[in-house]
């Protein structure tokens, strides 16, 4: 009984430690802000936009902006994080 115990107790830490060290699932809940930026590059109804501190986000939906112009655009300020965990 107690052998059993112990082995169902390591895997729930074992599953909790990677859970929450290894890989931590808030990550891939999305931080959305929403913010006037500029439009630095568009292929078709996609642009690559440049924030308030420069930082480029890609792939923003952009239909009738040009390159230069200022737009309101959304997303996900963690792209930031990641990029610079690279």
């Amino acid at each position: 009984m107690n052998e059993k115990l112990l082995a169902y107790g390591s895997i729930a830490a074992a599953i909790i430690v990677m859970t929450t060290i290894v890989f931590p699932f808030w990550n891939l809940i999305p931080d959305m802000v929403t913010e006037k930026v500029r439009v630095v590059y568009k292929e078709g109804d996609k642009c690559t936009v440049e924030t308030s501190d420069g930082f480029n986000i890609p792939h923003i939906p952009c239909a009738n902006a040009k390159i230069g112009d200022n737009i309101t655009a959304s997303y996900d300020v963690k792209v930031k994080d990641r990029e610079h965990k690279i």
